[in-house]
């Protein structure tokens, strides 16, 4: 074999294992989420570490100690009960669209680890301006 071809033959081996790694490394990157329909529709992710997008349902928050504990989403056809204990970002209110990472817990209701506000998708400028 002669050096230009094994040259060749080694930077096509460097090439297919930069496309490997690369190709691995988004698909790791990736992060999708469900709905409370989809996660309940698929049985096989109730052990699994999730993200769920939905709407706090309005008079669905639970409170101790002067802060919120848990909270229902829904998208309209199914509701999932959430607990999550730490900081919720500013702009989480009822009715807002939220995203939650977490996974399921005894009684059907998601650990959050992590509680995600998106912003509204039109801006209202406030009175007086």
């Amino acid at each position: 074999m002669t050096a230009s071809r094994k040259l060749a033959l080694g930077l096509a081996v460097i090439a297919v294992a930069i496309g490997v790694v690369a190709y691995n490394g988004i698909r790791s990157a990736a992060v999708y989420y469900l709905t409370p329909s989809e996660f309940a529709a698929r049985p096989d992710l109730a052990s699994a570490r999730v993200r769920l997008a939905g709407t706090v349902v309005p008079g669905s928050l639970r409170h101790a100690d002067g802060r919120v504990v848990g909270f229902h989403i829904t998208d309209g056809t199914s509701a999932l009960g959430v607990r999550y204990d730490g900081p919720l970002p500013d702009l989480f209110a009822e009715g807002r669209e939220v995203l939650v990472e977490g996974r399921l817990a005894a009684g059907g209701i998601l650990e959050a680890s992590q509680v995600i506000t998106t912003h509204p998708t039109e801006y209202k400028e406030g009175p007086g301006r």
